[in-house]
This record gives C-alpha cells, structure tokens and sequence, in this order.
C-alpha cells in the first residue's frame, strides 16, 4: 500500500517565507494525483519534500503505514524526476536508466534488460550508448523517465517532467505516463503548471496559491465547478466568463461566471440571450474563441469553426441550463 498522507505540513524558508501553509490532504494508493499552479505557488516544495529533499518546518507526511517525516529520500521507496533532469554525465543512457536498479542489487543481466525495455517505451532506441553531453534536452528528459519508471517504486514523483519535449514526443510521453501508471497502479504525484496536462493525466487535481490548496478534487470537478474565482481564471485553455452580478439583475455582491464552451452563440435574437457587439473571433483549430461586448463586459463563448460571427455583428450570448456558477464577490468562494 503507498497511501500517502500529509498532515499539517508547513514549510518556511528562511526570512519568514511560508512555502507550504498548514496542508492536510490524503493521495490514495494508486492514484495519480497532480499538484497544479502558478510558478512561486508552493508545488515544488510540496513534491520536494514528499520526496524527503526538503525538511518540513512542521507537520507530518506518511507513506503508507510509515511516518517517513525525517527519513532519509533512499528510505523512502519513491522515484523523483526532476524538470533539470540530474542524470550522471560520465554514464552512458542504459547505466543511467539501470543505476537505481544497481544501487538495489539487481544483477547486470536483469539491470540492462529492464533499462533497454523501458528505453524502448520512451523511443530511446538507437542513444542507448550515448552520454547525456550527446543528447538534446528532450532526449535527457526522457532518460530521466525512464530510470525513474525502470526501478518500480511505490511511489512516482514528478516535478514537470514533459516540460522540454516537442509537442509530438510530449504527447506520446503523456500517453505512454498514463498506461503505464494504470498498469503498474503506482501511486503517482505529478507536478504542472499545465492546466491541460493534469486534467488530462490527474485522477484528481490539488490546485495550489501561495502554499495552500485552493480546491481538491477531480479533474472533471475542477473543471466544471471551480470552487473560487482563482481557480476559475487559472484551470482552462480559456478563463471563464466572471461577470459582476449587476450584468444580469443580480446584487453586486455576486459575480456570475461560465466557461465559454458552456455558452451558446447565436446571430439572431433569442430570449434569456445577453446581447452585444462581436470584438474579436480567434481560432482555435476546430473551435474559435468569439468576445462579444455586453454593456461593458467582455463575454467569450466557442463556436463552431464554420459558424464564427463578423466582427462588429451583432451577437447574442446564450448561458446553458446548469452551467452557470454564481461566485461571493467578496471571497471569490463558489457558492451553493
């Protein structure tokens, strides 16, 4: 079992900077689990000191039935792979991936075959005798992956490990990161700034601000019901739509929000629709982001690649039964 817990746990650097503030959260055995904010928010501590790489101020973290709290990160039966990759510049790719392997005693034959099978997942055939100097730095990334995904630990640390691979290999990476974790069940703690990447990878998703966690839940929830307006502005390819609560008859101590794929467009006038005067239309691919101007307010709302509006046209905003979520003005705390 590699349930982790973490309780109370505070992290302040010197200056009286707080890292981490107080958190208390369970990842369940098998679970992958992304930390997910903004540069500066708290994750890579979090993660560092999962880890054991940072010591807490206080608090307490267990892994399993064991309190690791103080232990040393080789006793802790976890695998990290850092966003710097810190592979050994003297090894070459296969002694890189093996060297977890051989620091647990595993023979040379069993060492070397298990690193070239998990190479070969990470399409590192071919660079398996280079050295690290020899390697782009998408290839070291992958290296990295691979030797931590070669040993099986309980547990999977993750600090943005796709971070430098180009689109294609960052897909087939995330693919391949996914299969693998529900194969292995690995309970897995992955740390990004990319809102797509752990909606896409996260059983469930902790989004952090400044060393606590704003809303814990699943990927889908988080997405659809964002619990404040921070996390609403941050989880998205687009923000969602945050509009005082005056737009629409409501007090000013509310803000009406929806995300702009809850949103109907229509060029005709159609009741319950917010009119306005189409800004700006973006394409997106097969969608394309429309901003219609609403007495003072910006509203964007997906349409159809073959549907856009002119810009200028007249335009209105049509919300979905259920989907539009009703925020405190004050705390920005999503309300019942």
């Amino acid at each position: 079992m590699a349930q982790i817990d973490v309780v109370e746990l505070t992290k302040v650097f010197p200056g009286d900077v707080t890292a981490l503030d107080g958190l208390t959260f369970t990842i369940q055995d098998g679970e992958f689990f992304a930390l997910l904010g903004p540069s500066g928010c708290g994750k890579s501590t979090l993660l560092r000191t999962i880890a054991g790489l940072e010591t807490p101020t206080g608090g307490q973290i267990r892994i399993g039935e064991k309190d690791v709290t103080r232990l040393s990160p080789g006793r802790r039966d976890v695998a990290m792979v850092f966003q710097d990759y810190a592979l050994f510049p003297h090894m070459s790719v296969v002694d890189n991936i093996a060297y977890p392997l051989k620091v647990r005693g595993t023979d040379r034959r069993t060492r070397a075959a298990k690193a070239t099978e998990t190479g070969d997942q990470l399409s590192l055939q071919g660079l398996m005798a280079r050295r690290p100097a020899e390697l782009s730095g998408g290839q070291q990334q992958r290296v990295a992956l691979a030797r931590a995904m070669a040993c099986r630990p309980k547990v999977f640390l993750f600090d943005e490990p796709l971070s430098n691979l180009d689109a294609r290999l960052r897909l087939e990476a995330r693919t391949f990161l996914k299969k693998l974790q529900l194969e292995l069940g690995v309970t897995t703690v992955f740390v990004t700034h990319d809102q797509a990447e752990a909606l896409a990878l996260a059983d469930r998703i902790a989004v952090m601000s400044d060393g606590r966690i704003r809303q814990l839940d699943t990927a889908r929830e988080v997405f659809r019901r964002p619990a404040d307006t921070f996390v609403a502005n941050f989880i998205g390819s687009t923000p969602m739509n945050l509009i005082p609560g005056e737009l629409v008859g409501l007090e000013p101590s509310v803000i009406w929000g929806a995300r702009p794929e809850y949103l109907g467009y229509s060029a005709e006038a159609v009741d319950g629709g917010l009119h306005g005067v189409v800004s700006t239309v973006e394409h997106l691919g097969a969608t394309s982001l429309v901003t219609v101007e609403a007495d003072g307010f910006n509203l964007s709302v997906t349409v159809p690649e073959a549907d856009e509006p002119s810009v200028g046209s007249d335009g209105w905003v049509i919300p979905q039964p259920g989907r539009v979520l009703l925020y405190d003005a004050e705390s920005g705390r999503l309300l019942p």
